[in-house]
């Protein structure tokens, strides 16, 4: 300002100093031309996706409509025949849960019986010496047996020598 009080320019403003409301309405413009590039683009493109949102949904429901359509119309009678499979097989499972359960207490029993087995070791050493006596047992059964077959066999030969007219047996061929 001057010292006399004249209506200039002051240099740091730029401005008159009696303009200070044409100066608030010219950055108030320059500010609502700054939002206007802003706003009105992200008007459109929310218009643009809200369009394509509308589309997309339309779209989905003909597809679900087209598919409920395709579907068994008898549905309800086989989900319920579904339903009751579900509930035998879940008796199912439950019977064969318990059934595991006691398999594994009963493998618990013989592994405690096991450890119980292992201090009969020296009756397992006795018990080799048999299977061994009894491998020799074996062997002389079969020999006993080729004998009485050799025996059998003689006993036949024996009858066919004491026929009468065994000289006439070997010309006929009856």
């Amino acid at each position: 300002m001057d010292k006399q009080g004249s209506p200039e320019r002051s240099t740091s403003e730029g401005f008159p100093e009696g303009d200070s409301m044409d100066r608030f309405v010219r950055v108030f413009e320059a500010s609502a031309r700054r939002w206007e590039l802003i706003v009105y683009p992200a008007m459109l493109a929310f218009v643009v996706l809200a369009a394509y949102g509308f589309f997309l949904i339309y779209t989905l429901s003909k597809d679900i409509n087209t598919l409920a359509r395709g579907m068994d119309p008898e549905m309800g009678k086989h989900l319920s025949h579904i339903s009751e499979s579900v509930i035998y097989l879940s008796e199912n499972v439950r019977t064969m849960t318990r059934r595991v359960y006691h398999m594994s207490e009963s493998v618990e029993d013989m592994a405690g019986k096991m450890t119980a087995l292992e201090h009969l070791e020296p009756m397992l050493v006795n018990m080799h010496g048999m299977n061994t006596s009894m491998g020799g047992m074996n062997q002389e059964m079969r020999r006993m047996n080729v004998t009485g077959d050799v025996m059998r066999y003689e006993m036949g030969n024996m009858g066919d020598s004491m026929r009468p007219l065994n000289f006439m047996n070997n010309f006929v061929p009856w």
